[in-house]
């Protein structure tokens, strides 16, 4: 790109928030100009309202320097990302859109709108289509990345989807801590302990997957008819969302077919150069007892979904164990990414448009 952009940033303290900071400094297509967070730290300076919540990311001083915004003031950046809880996010995203900015968001409350892009770049940039049914709702646009587990488990199953089509999906996810943002649970439940529920994931692991790989034609997205069946748990995990997932094929076929699939798997934005994607989006590990958070979530700067333990499955068709860094690929990595996307396929929009 010829010029780096000035971005926002909403739900600038958050976990995803600081991530995505980090992710955009030195960034060669945007340059982080505004942040936001809730009224009690507006008028703050982002480097002073970190240091209060125990946050000491790696960032310049020009970024540490900035003075917090309230989201209902004005903001001059053509593109914000969103940051925001659900909440906050339903109440606020619209009105932004409404004045005429591109919303990128890592927020669940517009992601099943019918009129707003659910995107994975490498698997269905082409949904970003969407963003022109928006025009009668408003003057700017919203785009969506899915749930952080969602990411990793939607990356693993699309070469399967493309190749033998997919018919049922059984996963069980073992989700590491910082996916419960800040504050998160106590120590003391966690502590020698696995919590067995997660308040909306399972209902975002059984239906967002099946908008990502639904076909988009004639202007809307038909979403794909496989079943998802999720059982989501926190685990005593830093970082990184560990997948047990078994699927039936919509074509039985052999372990030896669908090993091939994961490794001829192309991204669908490989010749965009997006500089956030990752040289492989998917890796295959041969050892049994791969994938681990703590080994391999950063794989790619943390962009790379890895997936091992590929075998027949007695119940099913076939079972693997997929995991994705929940914070970047899951979050911030997959906001960033799908902005870029946006530049390169021209929805970047202007204020006011």
């Amino acid at each position: 790109m010829a010029e780096r952009i000035d971005v926002g940033l909403i739900g600038a303290t958050g976990t995803v928030g600081v991530r995505l900071a980090e992710l955009l400094a030195g960034h060669p297509w945007f340059r982080l100009a505004e942040v936001g967070a809730s009224t009690a730290s507006a008028g703050r300076t982002y480097g002073a309202a970190l240091s209060d919540l125990g946050d000491f990311p790696s960032l310049d001083d020009h970024t540490l320097g900035l003075t917090l915004k309230t989201l209902d003031e004005p903001w001059d950046s053509p593109l914000l990302f969103s940051a925001l809880p659900r909440g906050v996010a339903l109440a606020t995203e619209e009105e932004l859109a409404e004045r005429g900015h591109l919303l990128v968001s890592n927020a669940s409350a517009y992601r099943m709108d019918r009129d707003v892009p659910l995107i994975i770049p490498e698997v269905n940039g082409d949904h970003l289509g969407l963003v022109t049914r928006q025009s009668e709702r408003w003057p700017g646009a919203i785009v969506t990345n899915p749930n952080c587990a969602v990411v990793g488990l939607t990356l693993a199953l699309a070469p399967l989807h493309r190749a033998f089509g997919l018919d049922r999906v059984s996963v069980v996810t073992l989700q590491g801590l910082s996916g419960a943002g800040r504050p998160g649970p106590a120590a003391a439940e966690v502590l020698d302990n696995v919590l067995p529920f997660i308040a909306g994931e399972e209902e975002k692991l059984a239906s967002e997957p099946q908008k990502i790989l639904g076909e988009f034609a004639f202007g809307e997205v038909t979403p794909a008819e496989f079943k998802v069946s999720a059982q989501a748990h926190r685990v005593p995990v830093a970082h990184g969302h560990l997948m047990a997932v078994s699927v039936k094929l919509s074509q039985p076929t052999e372990v030896k077919d669908i090993e091939v699939a994961f490794q001829n798997f192309m991204s669908e934005v490989a010749d965009d150069h997006l500089p956030s994607a990752p040289e492989r989006v998917l890796e295959i590990l041969d050892d049994e007892r791969r994938p681990q958070p703590r080994l391999d979530r950063d794989r790619g700067y943390g962009m790379t979904v890895t997936v091992g333990r590929l075998r027949k499955c007695e119940a099913l068709d076939v079972k693997f164990t997929a995991l994705v860094h929940n914070l970047v690929r899951g979050a911030a990595g997959a906001a960033l990414l799908n902005a870029e996307l946006c530049r390169v396929r021209g929805f970047m929009g202007e204020v006011g448009r």
